[in-house]
């Protein structure tokens, strides 16, 4: 099989994501979404992607879904990209669902690479590009996008982390620039608890607001503009979190967390949806 610069832009974007799923790669390719389907099938006939048997068990509940590809040992070769893991036995692994999740972060950034391209002006800047610009200890961390802070917590020195599912930046008209770390959750964890905060919302928000107070995004990404986006279920737990940032803030709020549940993402693209600040003002991201 001879690849063509269509079938190499496939694989790229696939290495890239993890996990994409043919209407994904669809949308990013732009064209003929048939000719999209006639690619992915010999790219997988030959061995360059892989199809995780994970998903098998969504459509068993679901039904008929769009197929989920996972980069190949051959198609990592072609992009001449880290040949020596083994890529078939990591997507064998992969449960369904970390697949599940994997595809909701690219389902998001997918949407907004393709929501970029119809706005004069703004360019998406790719998680790959900030860190390779960034401070020398980010480079070389196993964990690059890990926020970590310190902090005293009766008496005792403790060590809070967290890691986003997403980074990007989006470059606009006038030449700023402003950073995102993305967070998307899917209702699982509590929003606070009864006795501390260990595992919750209200813990992962203020480690990122004390990481933010005290410059982190600076010494981690050389990044002056950041904010955190969390996409979340639905539109109470939106102003739950909402209160959450009130209560870490002493009721001032604060515009660096933006929120937005599912069902608002779904009727806009993530440059028009109406994110809602910690401050509870609404805000989009494509000015």
């Amino acid at each position: 099989m001879e690849l063509t610069g269509r079938d190499m832009a496939l694989l790229a974007h696939v290495a890239r994501h993890r996990f994409l799923t043919s209407a994904h790669l669809a949308a990013l390719d732009g064209g003929s979404p048939q000719g999209v389907l006639r690619c992915l099938r010999m790219l997988y006939d030959h061995g360059y992607l892989d199809r995780p048997k994970a998903q098998l068990a969504a459509m068993y509940d679901l039904g008929p879904q769009p197929f989920v590809y996972g980069i190949g040992q051959k198609g990592m070769r072609a992009l001449r990209q880290n040949p020596r893991v083994d890529w078939t036995e990591k997507n064998k692994r992969a449960g369904a669902i970390f697949i599940a999740h994997t595809l909701e972060i690219a389902h998001f950034m997918v949407s907004l690479e393709v929501a970029c391209r119809t706005r004069e002006g703004i360019a998406l800047i790719r998680d790959e590009d900030i860190l390779a610009a960034a401070p020398e200890a980010t480079r070389a961390a196993r964990e690059p996008l890990r926020w970590q802070i310190e902090n005293f917590e009766r008496g005792k020195r403790e060590v809070w982390s967290v890691v986003p599912d997403g980074l990007f930046g989006l470059k606009y008209p006038d030449g700023t620039t402003a950073y995102f770390l993305l967070e998307l959750d899917r209702g699982t964890i509590p929003i606070r608890r009864r006795v501390g905060n260990h595992r919750s919302i209200k813990r992962k928000l203020q480690t990122y607001y004390y990481g933010w107070k005290a410059d982190r995004h600076m010494e981690q990404f050389g990044a002056k503009q950041v904010r955190v986006l969390m996409v979340t279920p639905s539109p109470e737990r939106v102003r739950n979190m909402v209160e959450a940032v009130d209560e870490i803030t002493d009721g001032k709020g604060s515009n660096f967390f933006l929120f937005l549940d599912q069902q608002a993402l779904q009727g806009a693209d993530p440059l028009n949806a109406p994110w809602l600040s910690g401050k509870g003002e609404t805000v989009r991201l494509r000015v």
